[in-house]
Protein backbone atom coordinates (compact mmCIF):
# COMPACT_ATOMS: atom_id res chain seq x y z
CA UNK A 1 0.00 0.00 0.00
CA UNK A 2 1.31 3.45 -0.82
CA UNK A 3 2.14 6.07 1.80
CA UNK A 4 -0.70 8.26 0.49
CA UNK A 5 -3.22 5.45 1.06
CA UNK A 6 -1.85 4.80 4.59
CA UNK A 7 -2.15 8.49 5.44
CA UNK A 8 -5.68 8.47 4.03
CA UNK A 9 -6.63 5.54 6.30
CA UNK A 10 -5.43 7.40 9.41
CA UNK A 11 -7.55 10.43 8.44
CA UNK A 12 -10.73 8.47 7.79
CA UNK A 13 -13.44 8.31 10.43
CA UNK A 14 -14.64 5.03 11.91
CA UNK A 15 -17.76 5.23 9.74
CA UNK A 16 -15.73 5.82 6.59
CA UNK A 17 -13.41 2.93 7.44
CA UNK A 18 -16.40 0.63 7.99
CA UNK A 19 -17.87 1.64 4.62
CA UNK A 20 -14.46 1.09 3.02
CA UNK A 21 -14.30 -2.41 4.58
CA UNK A 22 -17.70 -3.28 3.12
CA UNK A 23 -16.55 -2.06 -0.30
CA UNK A 24 -13.37 -4.17 -0.07
CA UNK A 25 -15.38 -7.28 0.90
CA UNK A 26 -17.62 -6.70 -2.12
CA UNK A 27 -14.52 -6.43 -4.34
CA UNK A 28 -13.17 -9.73 -2.94
CA UNK A 29 -16.49 -11.50 -3.57
CA UNK A 30 -16.72 -10.04 -7.09
CA UNK A 31 -13.12 -11.03 -7.84
CA UNK A 32 -13.79 -14.62 -6.72
CA UNK A 33 -16.81 -14.90 -9.03
CA UNK A 34 -14.97 -13.37 -11.98
CA UNK A 35 -11.93 -15.64 -11.66
CA UNK A 36 -9.73 -12.55 -11.28
CA UNK A 37 -5.96 -12.56 -10.98
CA UNK A 38 -4.81 -13.96 -7.62
CA UNK A 39 -2.46 -11.00 -7.21
CA UNK A 40 -5.43 -8.63 -7.53
CA UNK A 41 -7.37 -10.55 -4.84
CA UNK A 42 -4.24 -10.61 -2.67
CA UNK A 43 -3.90 -6.82 -2.94
CA UNK A 44 -7.54 -6.35 -1.98
CA UNK A 45 -7.11 -8.70 1.00
CA UNK A 46 -3.99 -6.76 2.04
CA UNK A 47 -6.00 -3.51 1.86
CA UNK A 48 -8.76 -5.13 3.90
CA UNK A 49 -6.30 -6.23 6.60
CA UNK A 50 -4.78 -2.74 6.76
CA UNK A 51 -8.26 -1.27 6.88
CA UNK A 52 -9.21 -3.63 9.73
CA UNK A 53 -6.05 -2.63 11.61
CA UNK A 54 -7.03 1.02 11.11
CA UNK A 55 -10.54 0.29 12.44
CA UNK A 56 -9.07 -1.38 15.54
CA UNK A 57 -6.76 1.60 16.06
CA UNK A 58 -9.70 4.00 15.67
CA UNK A 59 -11.73 2.06 18.24
CA UNK A 60 -8.79 2.10 20.66
CA UNK A 61 -8.34 5.84 20.04
CA UNK A 62 -12.02 6.56 20.67
CA UNK A 63 -11.92 4.67 23.98
CA UNK A 64 -8.62 6.37 24.91
CA UNK A 65 -10.10 9.83 24.24
CA UNK A 66 -13.24 8.95 26.23
CA UNK A 67 -11.12 7.75 29.18
CA UNK A 68 -8.93 10.87 29.01
CA UNK A 69 -12.05 13.07 29.02
CA UNK A 70 -13.46 11.15 31.99
CA UNK A 71 -10.18 11.65 33.85
CA UNK A 72 -10.21 15.37 33.12
CA UNK A 73 -13.88 15.52 34.08
CA UNK A 74 -13.11 13.88 37.44
CA UNK A 75 -10.34 16.43 38.05
CA UNK A 76 -12.67 19.33 37.17
CA UNK A 77 -15.37 17.92 39.44
CA UNK A 78 -12.84 17.71 42.29
CA UNK A 79 -11.84 21.33 41.71
CA UNK A 80 -15.50 22.35 41.63
CA UNK A 81 -16.23 20.42 44.83
CA UNK A 82 -13.26 22.03 46.62
CA UNK A 83 -14.38 25.49 45.48
CA UNK A 84 -17.97 24.72 46.51
CA UNK A 85 -16.74 23.57 49.90
CA UNK A 86 -14.83 26.83 50.37
CA UNK A 87 -17.87 28.87 49.35
CA UNK A 88 -20.21 26.66 51.39
CA UNK A 89 -18.05 27.16 54.49
CA UNK A 90 -18.04 30.94 53.96
CA UNK A 91 -21.80 30.96 53.35
CA UNK A 92 -22.49 28.80 56.42
CA UNK A 93 -20.33 31.02 58.64
CA UNK A 94 -22.29 34.09 57.56
CA UNK A 95 -25.65 32.30 57.89
CA UNK A 96 -24.65 31.21 61.41
CA UNK A 97 -23.70 34.81 62.26
CA UNK A 98 -27.07 36.09 61.04
CA UNK A 99 -28.87 33.37 63.05
CA UNK A 100 -26.90 34.34 66.19
CA UNK A 101 -27.82 38.01 65.72
CA UNK A 102 -31.50 37.10 65.35
CA UNK A 103 -31.40 34.77 68.40
CA UNK A 104 -29.72 37.49 70.47
CA UNK A 105 -32.37 40.03 69.44
CA UNK A 106 -35.21 37.57 70.23
CA UNK A 107 -33.62 36.87 73.64
CA UNK A 108 -33.32 40.61 74.34
CA UNK A 109 -36.98 41.11 73.35
CA UNK A 110 -38.18 38.16 75.49
CA UNK A 111 -36.18 39.57 78.40
CA UNK A 112 -37.89 42.94 77.95
CA UNK A 113 -34.65 44.73 77.09
CA UNK A 114 -35.74 45.85 73.61
CA UNK A 115 -39.17 46.77 72.30
CA UNK A 116 -41.08 45.01 69.54
CA UNK A 117 -39.92 47.82 67.26
CA UNK A 118 -36.52 49.47 67.69
CA UNK A 119 -35.66 52.42 65.47
CA UNK A 120 -32.18 53.61 64.52
CA UNK A 121 -31.17 56.66 62.43
CA UNK A 122 -31.53 54.85 59.09
CA UNK A 123 -32.80 51.36 59.95
CA UNK A 124 -35.20 49.63 62.28
CA UNK A 125 -35.58 46.20 63.85
CA UNK A 126 -39.04 44.72 64.25
CA UNK A 127 -39.89 41.61 66.23
CA UNK A 128 -43.06 39.98 64.89
CA UNK A 129 -44.84 36.64 64.83
CA UNK A 130 -44.13 34.14 62.08
CA UNK A 131 -47.07 32.73 60.10
CA UNK A 132 -48.67 29.79 61.94
CA UNK A 133 -47.38 26.28 61.20
CA UNK A 134 -48.34 22.81 62.39
CA UNK A 135 -45.75 21.82 64.98
CA UNK A 136 -46.94 18.24 65.38
CA UNK A 137 -50.01 16.06 64.86
CA UNK A 138 -51.75 14.88 68.02
CA UNK A 139 -53.48 12.00 66.27
CA UNK A 140 -52.33 9.48 63.66
CA UNK A 141 -53.16 10.62 60.13
CA UNK A 142 -54.41 7.09 59.31
CA UNK A 143 -56.89 7.22 62.19
CA UNK A 144 -60.61 7.45 61.34
CA UNK A 145 -60.82 10.39 63.74
CA UNK A 146 -58.45 12.45 61.58
CA UNK A 147 -60.72 14.60 59.35
CA UNK A 148 -60.49 13.87 55.62
CA UNK A 149 -60.49 17.59 54.76
CA UNK A 150 -57.07 17.81 56.43
CA UNK A 151 -55.58 15.07 54.25
CA UNK A 152 -54.04 15.40 50.82
CA UNK A 153 -53.78 12.31 48.63
CA UNK A 154 -51.30 12.29 45.78
CA UNK A 155 -51.84 9.79 42.97
CA UNK A 156 -48.98 8.89 40.64
CA UNK A 157 -48.17 6.02 38.27
CA UNK A 158 -46.07 3.12 39.51
CA UNK A 159 -43.59 3.11 36.63
CA UNK A 160 -41.60 0.15 37.95
CA UNK A 161 -44.73 -2.04 38.07
CA UNK A 162 -45.57 -0.98 34.49
CA UNK A 163 -42.03 -1.91 33.34
CA UNK A 164 -42.20 -5.24 35.19
CA UNK A 165 -45.54 -6.03 33.52
CA UNK A 166 -44.06 -5.14 30.10
CA UNK A 167 -41.04 -7.38 30.78
CA UNK A 168 -43.41 -10.18 31.78
CA UNK A 169 -45.09 -9.94 28.36
CA UNK A 170 -48.23 -8.11 29.45
CA UNK A 171 -49.58 -5.58 26.92
CA UNK A 172 -49.42 -2.18 28.63
CA UNK A 173 -49.80 -0.09 25.45
CA UNK A 174 -53.29 1.00 26.52
CA UNK A 175 -51.82 2.64 29.63
CA UNK A 176 -48.26 3.63 28.77
CA UNK A 177 -45.79 3.96 25.94
CA UNK A 178 -42.64 1.97 26.62
CA UNK A 179 -39.39 3.46 25.35
CA UNK A 180 -36.19 1.46 25.00
CA UNK A 181 -33.19 3.66 24.27
CA UNK A 182 -29.68 2.75 23.27
CA UNK A 183 -26.53 3.32 25.24
CA UNK A 184 -22.84 3.19 24.47
CA UNK A 185 -20.61 1.02 26.63
CA UNK A 186 -16.83 1.17 26.59
CA UNK A 187 -14.68 -1.64 27.92
CA UNK A 188 -11.13 -2.79 27.70
CA UNK A 189 -10.28 -6.28 26.52
CA UNK A 190 -8.68 -8.49 29.12
CA UNK A 191 -5.00 -8.93 28.39
CA UNK A 192 -3.93 -12.44 27.40
CA UNK A 193 -0.51 -11.91 29.02
CA UNK A 194 -1.86 -11.59 32.55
Amino acid sequence: MTLAKEQNITKLSLGELSIDSSRLWEQIEAAQHEDSDENQVGLIIEQLIQNQNAIESKIDSIVWVKEMLESELAAWRQRRDRALMLYSDAIKAREDSITQIKEMLLHLHESGLILQRSIGRECEIEIRDNPPSVAQLNIDIESEEFPSEFKRVKIFPDNQTIINAYKAGIDVSKYAEIKIGKQVRFKRKKSKNK
